[in-house]
């Protein structure tokens, strides 16, 4: 079952990903959601086992993995944060042209 979970939430990071390269962030956001309860699952079945050196190495690789990846989506989400940012402010500035333009005609 701790495989399986890791397997899962390795899955549900990749796929959120791909959806932060799609721009598709609010299933991204439904992704990490469902990610953090799994998360929540794997811990406490971590902590349940006991001190297991081999289980402990993989929870420490996934989590070290996890946040390596969201480092990068992170970066990406700020990115196309500024660029919707810098998009809104020409978007503007072309209607108050228009808007201009229509009252000297």
């Amino acid at each position: 079952m701790f495989t399986q979970l890791c397997q899962r939430i390795r899955l549900l990071t990749l796929q959120a990903e791909e959806l932060v390269n799609n721009k598709e962030i609010e299933q991204c956001l439904a992704l990490l959601v469902e990610r953090q309860s799994l998360l929540e699952q794997l811990k406490a079945q971590y902590l349940s086992v006991g001190h297991d050196p081999e289980l402990s190495t993989t929870f420490t690789s996934l989590l070290r993995w996890i946040q390596q990846q969201d480092a990068l989506n992170n970066a990406k989400v700020v990115q196309l944060r500024q660029e919707s940012k810098q998009e809104s402010v020409a978007q503007v500035k072309i209607k108050k042209a228009l808007h201009h333009y229509k009252n000297v005609t």
